[in-house]
């Protein structure tokens, strides 16, 4: 049956776009196929079982609605789309929105077409082939027997991820080496010597991007290769639709019949057991076929409250590699990069100058040249470091004078201490370690004195001071926790 964009169908969805918001209409009625328009009837076809009973679930009386404004005359009918009666021609996946989205399956594959340049939701689609069928009467029972994708039945499909999150784009420095360099090989070896991988980074500072630029690097590598890239919130999303519709084989199949699965922000999957078991269950099932897996998250393994025992020390099979905020000179490559890829020509000065005054997150790095660039485009003025004073004056942060005292109880907030423990004679490591931290941030942002930081800090030793400040400034390069607790704290102070 050949797919017919004509008639009816191409005013209901001019309608539906009017009604629906971008999220839904793009995750939904792009999907939908027209099977037949002759007057009297009008055939809707989805690709899968799952989108079938969704959209029969909870978007028939709209679609039903908008189709009796102008065709009261005219049944709606909601069937399976055969396999092929697709168009040739997809539309692009939207971009997300700031709204609560209709929880969606996902795919491993997206549809045939470019991948927008922006992060997207992914469409909703199960793998394998289309049948020909009408809606069913009934749901299977939980647990029984559906066919498993057909995995030699044609090309796998590009993931559907941001098309500028390469290795060529990202910007290496010794913030992010070690990172990116495993993230590397990874993507030259998938399943090879670091499975799991394990990116851990805060907010802003790469972890999306290095776990694309896996994705992609594979694809490009071997275009057969399965690849999902996921978000958590995706995953819960399917699980909880998977257990409502009891389609849980069909999940298990989109996750598991994959040579390279990337789950990011896997720190929201705490507290949430039904999907804790799957997740483990999965990564055993791919781990076992030396399938690779990739997650990220903004804590380490250990940090992470309500998750399984289980699932950290699967973290732990393979390398847990860091992203820290980056220094001087990464920054400036960074908004240098950003500027020639933009086709933006900025003077080193101008990215000196945005690379000083953001010092921890590489999006606001991004986000401060798009604004100085986008003004000086619309009011026709060459970009000068006086332009990018000017313009982002209200965004950037007010430096005022440190002291002592306000780094002393930064610290006691940060650790959860009182200030009056950081200046007593307690000796107890949970107060020792916060006051060795607040000494040495004291000394390295303020300029005191050994003898005036001690005095600070309760009337402590010159000499315990100095003794501080070296223990703290050692173990920061060798732990990676104590260094994390510094830097966590210097971006506070510095903000």
């Amino acid at each position: 049956m050949q797919n017919q964009r004509v008639g009816h169908w191409v005013t209901l969805e001019e309608a539906l776009k009017q009604r629906l918001n971008p999220q839904k209409y793009g995750t939904w009625v792009r999907q939908m196929t027209c099977l037949r328009d002759d007057g009297q009837s009008l055939v809707i076809g989805l690709p899968n079982t799952f989108s079938l009973d969704w959209v029969c679930n909870h978007y028939q009386h709209v679609l039903e609605e908008e189709l009796k404004r102008f065709a009261p005359d005219v049944t709606l009918e909601l069937e399976l789309a055969e396999q092929g009666s697709q168009a040739e021609e997809e539309l692009p996946i939207p971009e997300a929105v700031e709204e609560a989205p209709e929880p969606q399956n996902s795919p491993s594959m997206p549809p045939q077409g470019s991948v927008p340049p922006g992060p997207a939701q992914p469409e909703l689609s199960m793998a394998g082939p289309r049948v020909v069928s009408t809606r069913p009467t009934h749901r299977p029972p939980f647990g029984s027997q559906r066919p498993a994708p057909a995995r030699g039945s044609g090309p796998a499909r590009p993931p559907v991820m941001n098309e500028r999150y390469t290795f060529q784009t990202f910007v290496t420095g010794p913030s992010n080496q070690l990172a990116a360099a495993a993230a590397q090989s990874v993507g030259d070896n998938p399943g090879g010597a670091y499975n799991p991988l394990f990116v851990f980074g805060r907010v802003g500072l790469g972890k999306t991007h290095l776990a694309q630029a896996i994705g992609h690097q594979v694809y490009k590598r071997a275009p057969q290769t399965r690849v999902v890239y996921q978000t958590t919130e995706q995953f819960v999303n399917d699980v909880i639709q998977g257990i409502r519709f009891e389609r849980m084989d069909e999940i298990r199949d989109l996750y598991r019949d994959c040579d390279l699965l990337i789950i990011d922000d896997i720190q929201f999957i705490a507290g949430k057991e039904a999907c804790q078991a799957e997740f483990f269950h999965t990564f055993n099932a791919l781990h076992q076929s030396k399938k690779q897996v990739v997650v990220t998250s903004d804590k380490l393994p250990h940090e992470i409250k309500d998750l399984e025992d289980r699932i950290k020390s699967r973290f732990q099979w393979g390398l847990i590699v860091d992203l820290q905020p980056p220094e001087l000179e990464t920054r400036v490559a960074i908004v240098k990069k950003k500027a020639d890829n933009d086709g933006i020509e900025l003077p080193d000065e101008v990215a000196m100058f945005i690379a000083q005054s953001v010092r921890s997150n590489v999006r606001e790095l991004e986000g401060c040249l798009i604004r100085v660039s986008a003004f000086a485009s619309l009011t026709h003025q060459p970009i000068s470091v006086e332009l990018a004073k000017s313009v982002l004056k209200d965004v950037l942060p007010q430096k005022s004078q440190l002291t002592c005292d306000a780094i002393v109880k930064l610290v006691s907030k940060h650790f959860d201490v009182k200030v009056a423990d950081l200046k007593s004679t307690k000796r107890g490591r949970a107060i020792a370690f916060p006051r060795q931290v607040s000494m040495y941030l004291c000394r390295k942002h303020t300029g005191a004195s050994y003898p005036e930081i001690g005095n600070a800090l309760g009337g402590k030793d010159h000499t315990t001071a100095l003794n501080a400040f070296n223990r703290i400034g050692e173990r920061s390069l060798d732990d990676p926790e104590v260094r994390r607790h510094v830097e966590d704290l210097e971006r506070a102070l510095l903000d």
